[in-house]
């Protein structure tokens, strides 16, 4: 039976993030995977060439040797097992799937600001702050969109929930209970 790619970007992703934290190298693991996804990402025709059955496997082995060059002995070994199982295509995928676990474990959350102005640093910084203590996590990544519909105030989304104080929507609540 042929797995998905979310499958195995969570089998392969799990399995690396365990023997990153086994190792108490999740830092290291992080960087060193960051630059092969950037590789991936600059490539798009890359993953497509590395699965390509009618490519000569060696011709793929030599492309593949360029990723293990400066690569530490087990991300060299996982980017190898990856490819010797016709993966690579999934690559992004584990990558993306071991860093949301390395978010987890350091409760980074992700999160979408929506403000009808955009937001100076310390404006973020302060909101980044305070939503963290409100959620438990650590740490804050927010991506900031502006949108002048909501009038004023922030909708924050993050791990599936909506915090919405916007003006819009308070001023949509009070028509909605003087309209009953």
């Amino acid at each position: 039976m042929k797995l998905d790619k979310a499958t195995v970007a969570n089998r392969y992703g799990e399995a690396i993030f365990e023997i990153a934290d086994e190792q108490g190298n999740i830092v290291a693991f992080s960087e060193e995977l960051e630059e092969v996804r950037q590789v991936f990402l600059a490539n798009p025709q890359l993953s497509e060439v590395l699965v390509d059955a009618r490519l000569n496997l060696l011709e793929k082995q030599d492309l593949v040797k360029v990723l293990l060059k400066d690569a530490s002995p087990i991300i060299a070994n996982v980017i190898q097992m990856v490819f010797d199982y016709g993966r690579m295509g999934d690559m992004v995928g584990i990558i993306e799937e071991f860093e949301r676990l390395c978010d987890v474990k350091e409760k980074v959350v992700h999160a979408t600001v929506t403000t009808a102005i955009e937001l100076d640093d310390s404006q973020l910084t302060k909101l980044s702050s305070k939503f963290a203590e409100r959620i438990g996590a650590n740490k804050i990544v927010f991506n900031n969109i502006i949108d002048e519909k909501i009038i004023g105030g922030v909708i924050i989304e993050a791990n599936n929930q909506i915090f919405d104080g916007s003006i819009s929507s308070k001023i949509n609540k009070v028509k909605r209970l003087l309209a009953e």
